[in-house]
C-alpha cells in the first residue's frame, strides 16, 4: 500500500507535471497565436493584393480598348492615304502621259 510520504511524493510530481503540461500548453498556445496573427496579415495582404490586380486588370483593359480605336482610326487614315497617293500617281501618269504625247 502507498504510505503518506509516499504519497505526498505522487502529489508533488503530479503538480509537476500538471505544470509543465500548462507551461507548454502555454507556449504551443502563444506560437498557435503567432501563426494566426501571420497567417490573417498573410490573408490581408493577398486580398489587397487581388483587389490592386482587379484594379490594375481594369486599367489595362481600358488601355487596350483605346489603343484598339486608335488603331483602327489611324489604320482607316492610312488606308485613305493610301488610295490618295495611288490615285495621284494614276493621274501624275495620266498627265505625264499626256505630256508626251502632246510633245510629239
Amino acid at each position: 500500500m502507498i504510505d503518506a510520504g509516499q504519497l505526498h511524493l505522487i502529489e508533488l510530481l503530479l503538480s509537476i507535471a500538471g505544470f509543465l503540461i500548462l507551461f507548454l500548453l502555454g507556449i504551443i498556445g502563444f506560437w498557435i497565436q503567432k501563426w494566426i496573427r501571420s497567417t490573417d496579415a498573410l490573408t490581408e495582404a493577398l486580398n489587397n493584393l487581388k483587389i490592386l490586380f482587379a484594379g490594375t486588370k481594369a486599367t489595362v483593359d481600358e488601355i487596350q480598348k483605346h489603343c484598339d480605336h486608335r488603331c483602327k482610326s489611324i489604320d482607316d487614315r492610312l488606308e485613305d492615304q493610301t488610295r490618295a497617293i495611288h490615285k495621284n500617281i494614276t493621274e501624275i501618269a495620266v498627265i505625264s502621259l499626256k505630256l508626251k504625247l502632246n510633245e510629239d
